[in-house]
């Protein structure tokens, strides 16, 4: 495969990123709110083919990971009519080596099913995916090529604005780990609270899942926003790949496209 454009589309950004094989060569963030027109992603776009010197007729295509239905036929408009070739968008729908174990197929994010065949094509099952975006998603993959089920509780900076916006006295903090858990001021009381708190979520959860699957040797993988910051202080995380999710959207285009 040569070039190939990445549009994840999450509650907050909209991640449009340029990959070769496996390499990440440029990414832009922009707002999911508001809806901005097809000329704006358009635009946006081509400021990142100009950046890199490269001409549409050298991109392969286009796959589309989507979470906000309305962003979604923009995005593949655009991406459709730039590249002169269909954009291809994830769902439950496609043939992949993955088979969906949840009650409704159809509602397993998008997001979650490039994370679960992403860790199953780079890391050994049975898998645990903590993604921690706006929501915190733990996807369960098993050693059969079965995506089981997961949870979704709400990410730190979620938690954290929820916090700022309605405890008036409470000011905005960092997401930084103190120096100690028992904070000795206002400030540190609260990343205290934020940060250590969210490991102990992840380590949690983490457990419960282990625990109740009942499974020997799982290899958790975490990607996604602050990953890095919170794996460092995590018991059962020991790797963390911030590509994942771009990664099983080009595995998902190579076995759906069959391009190479």
């Amino acid at each position: 495969m040569s070039h190939l454009l990445c549009v994840d589309i999450g509650n907050t950004h909209i991640v449009l990123a340029l990959m070769q094989n496996e390499n990440l060569l440029a990414s832009t963030r922009i707002p999911s709110t508001p809806l901005l027109s097809d000329k704006d992603y358009r635009d946006a776009i081509e400021d990142i083919l100009i950046s890199l010197s490269l001409g549409k007729n050298e991109i392969s295509g286009s796959v589309i990971s989507s979470v906000v239905p309305r962003l979604s036929k923009p995005l593949e408009r655009v991406c459709t009519a730039l590249f002169n070739d269909p954009a291809l968008i994830i769902d439950y729908t496609l043939a992949i080596d993955l088979k969906i174990k949840y009650a409704d197929p159809s509602e397993v994010g998008a997001d979650r099913i490039c994370n679960a065949l992403g860790a199953k094509n780079r890391y050994p099952s049975p898998l645990i995916v903590v993604d921690m975006g706006t929501a915190t998603s733990f996807d369960i993959v098993s050693r059969n090529n079965e995506y089981l089920g997961g949870v979704i509780m709400p990410g730190l900076e979620t938690a954290g604005r929820d916090l700022f916006e309605r405890a008036a006295k409470l000011p905005k903090v960092s997401f930084e780990f103190p120096k100690k858990v028992v904070g000795k001021n206002t400030r540190e009381s609260m990343q205290a609270g934020l940060m250590w708190g969210t490991v102990d979520q992840i380590d949690g959860m983490i457990k419960r899942i282990s625990d109740e699957w009942g499974e020997k040797d799982i290899t958790v993988i975490a990607t996604g926003g602050l990953s890095e910051v919170i794996a460092e202080h995590s018991f059962y995380i020991k790797e963390v790949n911030k590509t994942l999710t771009l990664l099983g959207m080009i595995d998902i285009f190579k076995q759906v496209r069959r391009k190479t």
